[in-house]
């Protein structure tokens, strides 16, 4: 990959390709060949963002495995977790963490990424044979189908920020509907971390996507975005129903 004049801007360490050395390749999804990779679109977008904010580009360059005994230190730890959003070091980090959210989605969605909300009653989970149809969905088309943050809530659930600022409406609209700051996250999330770098869903590849996209982050606010991805994550795969969890989705 180069910058404009030629300059050439290969991530010393990866892949020729770009790729995290070690990145797991070669997929058959519902029949389809799929060989993941780091796709260069997503990170001229990520260098861009960091150019703008002010701050280093420094992704990983290898792809690391998850340690399990560290895995289950961290879900138990999570698993004692106050919630105590009025704390003002809590407040700070989530906080911290939905403005710069909502600044990388605004970089995302101006480089011409199209999202829409998935509408499950008319057509289903348009990526139910794997989280992996996104990645192709986004490499392919420039476009995401989102899970909308009130759906998983129910329609009647109330939103208030002032316990949770990641659940504040944004100036953004998603298929007609105001979005909220949580609902960014999960298309920057899936844009910085699985798209960028083409690592998959399970616990191995949400700990390399924590890895990469906790690097486009203010130390205040990869607080907060560490204890919503890594840890968890680490709860899901590593806490008290890890076992079954790791055997679930692709």
């Amino acid at each position: 990959m180069a910058l404009e004049g030629g300059q050439d801007q290969r991530i010393e360490g990866r892949e020729e390709d770009g790729s995290l050395t070690g990145l797991p390749r070669d997929f058959n999804i519902a029949g389809q060949q799929i060989r993941a990779s780091h796709w260069a679109p997503a990170e001229a977008v990520a260098r861009k963002y960091m150019a703008d904010a002010g701050l280093e580009y420094t992704p990983p360059v290898r792809y690391a495995k998850v340690d399990p005994e560290r895995a289950k230190r961290i879900a138990a730890e999570y698993d004692k977790l106050k919630h105590d959003p009025q704390n003002p070091q809590v407040k700070a980090a989530y906080e911290a963490l939905a403005r710069e959210t909502i600044a990388q989605y605004r970089a995302v969605i101006d480089s011409g990424l199209q999202v829409e909300f998935i509408d499950f009653a008319k057509q289903g989970d348009p990526y139910a044979a794997s989280p992996r149809l996104m990645t192709e969905d986004v490499r392919n088309n420039n476009h995401m189908w989102l899970f909308s943050t009130r759906d998983g809530f129910g329609s009647d659930a109330e939103f208030d920020p002032i316990d949770n600022p990641l659940l504040a409406e944004t100036e953004f609209t998603i298929s007609g509907q105001k979005a909220l700051v949580n609902d960014l996250f999960r298309v920057v999330h899936d844009y910085f971390g699985h798209v960028k770098e083409g690592v998959g869903f399970r616990a191995d590849g949400e700990e390399n996507t924590w890895r990469a996209h906790s690097s486009m982050f203010s130390p205040l606010a990869q607080r907060a975005l560490t204890t919503e991805t890594r840890g968890q994550n680490s709860w899901v795969n590593y806490g008290p129903h890890g076992e079954a969890n790791r055997k679930a989705g692709a």
